[in-house]
């Protein structure tokens, strides 16, 4: 797919005029669920094509903890009135079986939206709701999973001015918001479908770029695209190697658009910067074939056959760079970072 001619436009790049007051979605009991993707749940929010939602999305830190997302946070010595009071309603929902930990919000339902098209999600804005976050990793956890013994949990605040947590040890991790989770309905075909492996939908992507201010294009499945998202990261680095980021209750502000007949095999995405095209799979090798691939394709068809595939694969090797994004739930994400000062 290329870059449409509106992706230029002020609304989706900083220093734009303002957008309409969002349509904003609560994260409730009822609007949130463990996670899963499911293509028979009803929307929780219904908007037109071109709407701007907020979406409270909460992170699962503490929310399965025996004692209690409140107790939970205590013991790391957040005061009470400080944790979400939500948590403690959205733990009593009953998680299905081959689900993942993952609290998520929605359907969003867009209207128009049909199989075949692509949802256009441009992120406005990626805020905090509560000034903590939490990482926790332990033995068996993320690519090492014999590294250590006991578990480890850290509480990581945010500074006053809202720019770094303080890791300890004289370290400032930058603060750098997105969600993790953002997806649509999977086909009906693909069965009950974890929220934990990302995919073709995109899901549990776990991309750090994805901050405010880029576009994120998901191929549609479902009518109405039924757009879900949750795991909100206040940082993380590449690869998420613990298993956790800096798990973080965000508020995320996204403009909804339809792209009509813009298929997309493997979800894509743009910044002011980079062109990403993305691969995925439970093999590392697989997933870098994929973004290869995608990134080849997506340069003949943005310079409309001026390069050739052979230019193409060329110009990967010799100018873009393929990162690992996401290594430890399942399914491996590589992109492909594509500068746009690539091409005249």
């Amino acid at each position: 797919m290329r870059p449409p001619e509106s992706s230029a436009t002020p609304t989706e790049r900083p220093g734009r005029p303002a957008v309409a007051e969002p349509v904003v979605l609560e994260t409730t009991q009822e609007t949130a669920i463990w996670g899963y993707f499911p293509t028979d749940r009803a929307p929780v929010l219904t908007v037109d094509s071109g709407t701007v939602v907020r979406i409270d999305a909460v992170n699962q830190a503490g929310v399965s903890a025996a004692e209690g997302p409140v107790a939970y946070f205590e013991m790391l010595g957040v005061p009470a009135d400080q944790v979400l009071p939500e948590l403690a309603e959205i733990a009593k929902n009953p998680r299905p079986a081959g689900s993942s930990g993952h609290i998520l919000t929605g359907p969003v339902h867009v209207r128009g939206a049909e199989p075949g098209d692509v949802l256009e999600i441009r992120i406005l804005d990626v805020s905090p709701r509560v000034p903590y976050g939490v990482n926790g990793t332990g033995p068996g956890a993320g690519v090492c999973g014999d590294l250590l013994d006991t578990a480890s949990t850290r509480l990581l605040q945010l500074d006053p001015s809202g720019r770094h947590y303080s890791f300890g040890h004289g370290i400032k991790i930058p603060f750098k918001p997105f969600a993790g989770i953002m997806a649509v309905a999977p086909p009906t075909s693909a069965g009950f479908v974890s929220a934990n492996p990302p995919d073709r939908w995109g899901g549990n992507l776990d991309f750090r770029d994805l901050v405010a201010g880029t576009t994120l294009y998901l191929p549609v499945f479902q009518p109405g695209g039924m757009f879900y998202t949750g795991d909100t990261h206040g940082a993380q680095g590449h690869g998420e190697v613990d298993q956790t980021a800096v798990e973080h209750s965000m508020s995320l502000t996204a403009q909804f658009v339809v792209r009509k007949g813009a298929s997309l095999e493997w979800p894509r995405a743009e910044s002011d910067e980079y062109f990403w095209c993305m691969g995925i799979d439970a093999d590392l090798d697989v997933a870098l074939r994929i973004a290869v691939k995608e990134a080849v394709g997506y340069l003949v068809e943005a310079t409309e056959g001026a390069l050739t595939t052979a230019d193409a694969y060329a110009l990967c090797s010799i100018a873009v760079d393929f990162v690992v994004a996401e290594a430890v739930d399942g399914n491996k994400v590589i992109v492909a970072y594509i500068a746009k000062s690539l091409l005249p």
